[in-house]
């Protein structure tokens, strides 16, 4: 019998901040156009800043004009392989317009690789009114796949702390210590044997997620989250936060780095 869990997650606002943070790449589509942006910024209101040509969204400009409305959509993915790595999808949907007011130290330089405005483009940012999420894990039974996130929750909630550890740490933790995630996953699932086939699916900072297959499981799989003894906000949060799942999985093993 599987143990009961009541580990917290991020709430969705939370894991649509996430997403838009840490995403590589960004699809902006207009009416008349599509543009994969590969730098962008966010500002603390959840607004999107980047660089587009200078002919792009050509009305966002016009005096008293609201804006070209465009969508922006953000693929997550886990950094484990894995048959399916895809997690979760989030599209911001809104006006765009040139960006009249000073930026943020640094973000020029990080949106343009310069510090010297480029005549070729222009600097635009998207003002989100919408925001939908479909995320694809840990979903319980009778959850929608997508939803719409609250636009005050949005623009009011944080990128988990872990979303640059995320994409180091899962890796290592597949690489060197699958034997021990296997080990977990069948002391929650309260088995006797291993079960088929554990990955590391991601992490954030209530706890670790792992996506279980085993064709003794519903479906063939699931995903399981071990949930942190507190709160984690960091790297040697994670290591000792790690250690006392580990104590309870496997007495006397020791921690791990």
């Amino acid at each position: 019998m599987t143990r009961p869990s009541t580990a917290l997650t991020l709430t969705p606002a939370e894991r649509a901040r996430t997403i838009v943070a840490s995403a590589s790449t960004l699809r902006v589509v207009s009416a008349d156009l599509s543009l994969d942006v590969h730098r962008h910024g966010v500002i603390p209101d959840g607004s999107l800043m980047f660089q587009a040509p200078a002919d792009a969204f050509l009305n966002a400009s016009g005096v008293g004009d609201l804006g070209q409305r465009v969508t922006a959509t953000a693929v997550d993915v886990t950094t484990v392989p894995q048959p399916d790595r895809l997690r979760g999808t989030l599209t911001l949907a809104g006006p765009v317009h040139d960006v009249v007011e000073p930026l943020p130290a640094g973000m020029r330089i990080h949106l343009t690789g310069s510090d010297k405005p480029d005549p070729s483009t222009r600097l635009l940012r998207l003002v989100p009114d919408s925001v939908g999420l479909a995320w694809r894990c840990e979903a319980g039974d009778g959850e929608p796949p997508a939803r719409q996130v609250a636009l005050a929750d949005y623009r009011c909630a944080f990128p988990d702390p872990l979303l640059g550890y995320e994409a180091e740490w899962l890796p290592h933790l597949q690489a060197d210590h699958s034997q021990i995630l296997t080990a977990i996953a069948r002391y929650e699932l309260g088995w006797e044997e291993d079960p088929d086939d554990v990955r590391a699916l991601g992490i954030d900072r209530f706890g670790l997620v792992l996506r279980v297959r085993d064709a003794a499981l519903d479906g063939g799989g699931r995903d399981l989250r071990l949930g942190f003894d507190r709160s984690v906000a960091c790297g040697c949060d994670v290591r000792n936060a790690f250690s006392a799942l580990l104590e309870r999985a496997l007495p006397g093993y020791g921690p791990i780095c």
